[in-house]
């Protein structure tokens, strides 16, 4: 059975891969479909691979993506020209910002405001710590690049995405532990000031120095768009969502409203001089805040209503009323899924079609990568440290660790931006590989050991 599942994958993955190359050589004008093709299906395919080996899927998407800049390297084929192919570039980054978009959905404004002072802690000196270890290696590493390569370093370090330790605490049972809620809670704490500081670097690299009057701006900038966010678009939002629901509220408007939303948040956020990521990410905590107080009750708690005896009425209503917030919770995202099950691995592959493994294979490569490994996971880990003794502190510090697909879009971000070099590039994404992969081995570890100390 195992047997027959490898060949079919095998096939799923060359006979696309095979297609583009054939029509590329053609040189039609369509042929990027068949290459939008290769990338999905293919990165499928490796994605379901190394999950079976308990690896994150996207290190398979990553993999195929510098797979196809090998291939690029050797002039194999037509892939050289894929490698900067302006639409697969344009869905890549409409990836990215829909997978904040996502991210932005599945966190709550409101567990920001009440998330207790160990989480924030938790939080600042997980983003303090590796942000100083980044400028600091970089400056031992390159003491000529410059100032924007330190302070994109920093920023990358500092960068966490916790949907792997997710995972690992759901497997474990482990997940109401007081120490997995801290790094839940923290995390979200963590994608705000990591994105603020990206938008802040980006906007220096930009404007092509650093000066009060540039500092200046920037942070004006970043001021004026979160209380346009947060202050009149929380007020604005209702209105508008309540007028289009009332022209129609079919799951094909909500689609429309949800997606149209996100992009306008982006495209505004990329006006103002900043990351148009940052833009979806608060776009998603906007509407998921006030899409479901603009709602209607659903239909089928109308009809119940009908068949429920008055002296229960109020016992069924707060019932019904729990669980369908529980179900409207997911709903937003439910839309989004699988719209970024197409797209956000065009992202991925993309990141790694950077990568010239060939062109950067040496020894000061793997020591950049090593180097940056060693300070993104003692970082995250310091994070910890001040952390009451009925908590366990490694649980907290290695589930900060992952820097997944946060980390990448970091990394790209400096990549497009000219300020990381090929071989900084990909260091960075050798940093990202490790701390993904290291996270479920050691939080494994952390839980067996705490557990065979307690019997």
């Amino acid at each position: 059975m195992i047997k027959n599942q490898f060949r079919t994958l095998i096939l799923f993955l060359i006979l696309p891969l095979s297609a583009w190359a054939s029509g590329g050589a053609h040189g039609s004008n369509d042929s990027w479909i068949l290459l939008a093709v290769a990338i999905i299906i293919s990165g499928a395919a490796l994605s379901w691979v190394v999950k079976r080996f308990g690896f994150p899927a996207v290190m398979g998407e990553l993999g195929l993506g510098m797979f196809l800049a090998v291939l690029a390297h050797y002039h194999i084929w037509h892939w050289d020209q894929a490698v900067n192919h302006q639409i697969i570039t344009w869905l890549a980054e409409l990836g990215s910002i829909l997978l904040l978009y996502e991210i932005g959905l599945e966190s709550r404004l409101k567990d920001l405001l009440s998330v207790g002072k160990h989480g924030a802690i938790a939080a600042i000196l997980g983003v303090v710590a590796p942000f100083a270890l980044g400028i600091a290696v970089g400056v031992w590493l390159f003491p000529e690049a410059g100032l924007n390569v330190y302070l994109f370093l920093g920023a990358t370090l500092a960068a966490t995405s916790t949907g792997i330790s997710v995972r690992v605490f759901k497997d474990l049972g482990i997940l109401r532990n007081p120490a997995c809620q801290i790094v839940l809670t923290a995390s979200i704490i963590d994608d705000i000031l990591g994105l603020i500081i990206l938008s802040l670097v980006s906007g220096l690299v930009i404007a092509g120095g650093m000066s009060i009057l540039t500092v200046g701006s920037i942070l004006l900038n970043v001021v004026i768009f979160f209380i346009l966010a947060f202050v009149v678009a929380q007020r604005v939002t209702p209105k508008l969502v309540k007028w289009f629901l009332r022209i129609s509220d079919e799951e094909a408007t909500v689609m429309v409203i949800l997606i149209a939303f996100g992009l306008l948040w982006a495209w505004f956020a990329n006006a103002v001089g900043l990351a148009a990521i940052i833009g979806s990410f608060v776009a998603g905590l906007i509407l998921d805040e006030v899409f479901f107080s603009s709602r209607r009750k659903p239909q089928w708690f109308q009809q119940l209503e009908a068949f429920i005896s008055p002296e229960h009425s109020s016992a069924y209503h707060d019932l019904v009323s729990i669980k369908t917030a529980e179900e409207q919770s997911h709903y937003l995202i439910s839309l989004v899924k699988p719209l970024n099950y197409v797209l956000v691995p065009f992202f991925f592959v993309y990141a790694g079609m950077q990568v010239d493994i060939i062109a950067v294979a040496s020894w000061h490569t793997l020591l950049i990568g090593l180097l940056l490994s060693i300070a993104a996971i003692v970082g995250k880990i310091f994070c910890g440290v001040f952390l009451p003794k009925n908590i366990n502190r490694w649980i907290v510090g290695f589930g900060m660790v992952p820097r997944g697909e946060i980390g990448l879009i970091f990394a790209l971000s400096g990549r497009q931006l000219g300020v990381f070099s090929q071989d900084i590039f990909a260091g960075v994404l050798l940093m990202v590989v490790v701390t993904s992969v290291i996270t479920p081995i050691a939080l494994q570890l952390i839980v067996k050991l705490s557990t065979n100390m307690k019997n």
